[in-house]
């Protein structure tokens, strides 16, 4: 969440301001391990990383030659490598229909669209959106939605208790929920709740970032 913080993806071809030096190649390396899988695969040796472009994150083998690091200090010793996530203490509020975190001050649908929408679609409907009588809903961006992931878990990777019922996989267009952020003309973004990846939707039918239309979970700004 750390490395998160400097993602833009607004930017262009790059999510990383002109500020950071960067490189084309390799993977940005961040301290958290990949603990759990849905694929079988072994849990040792992953862990969480950001493309060259800073745009995805998933999975990346700690061995090899193709990470790249970026150090930072500050603000407590971090997270350590041997070490589970946990959900920060009192994370949300949850009332009847809403989700309130604690820590951005953000006020969440607790449900979703109860249809899949094409992103073009998604603005009207939170814009429509009215709960307990609260309106000014709009689409998260991608950072904002990126903080509701639950990196402790794997398919299904956000506190259930907060939000359930949410759709739990990876491989189909139900999995995933759009942010704000339009990566192209013809393609934009969203997160998967697989493992909290991020992506735009661009892949053919049956690979991992194949979703013509997407949930749309709003947001508004508390109180």
């Amino acid at each position: 969440m750390e490395m998160a913080s400097l993602i833009n993806p607004t930017l262009g071809s790059k999510a990383f301001a002109s500020i950071f030096t960067t490189t084309t190649s390799g993977y940005y390396a961040t301290g958290s391990w990949w603990y759990e899988t849905i694929t079988g695969q072994s849990t040792a040796g992953y862990h969480w990383g950001y493309g060259a472009n800073g745009f995805t994150s998933n999975a990346v083998v700690m061995t090899g030659t193709n990470l790249v690091a970026r150090c930072v200090r500050g603000n407590g010793t971090g997270e350590a490598a041997d070490l589970l996530a946990v959900e920060p203490p009192n994370h949300y509020t949850i009332g009847t229909g809403e989700v309130t975190d604690n820590y951005t001050g953000l006020v969440w649908q607790q449900g979703y669209s109860p249809t899949l929408l094409a992103w073009a679609d998604a603005p009207a409907y939170c814009s429509s959106l009215t709960l307990n009588g609260h309106t000014g809903f709009r689409l998260p961006t991608l950072g904002e939605l990126s903080s509701t992931v639950n990196e402790a878990k794997v398919g299904g990777a956000v506190v259930a208790a907060a939000f359930p019922n949410n759709p739990n996989g990876c491989k189909d267009p139900k999995y995933w929920f759009w942010a704000a952020e339009s990566y192209s003309s013809t393609a934009d973004w969203g997160l998967s709740y697989c493992d909290g990846f991020t992506g735009y939707n661009v892949g053919a039918s049956g690979t991992w970032n194949y979703f013509p239309t997407a949930n749309v979970r709003c947001v508004r700004n508390g109180p």
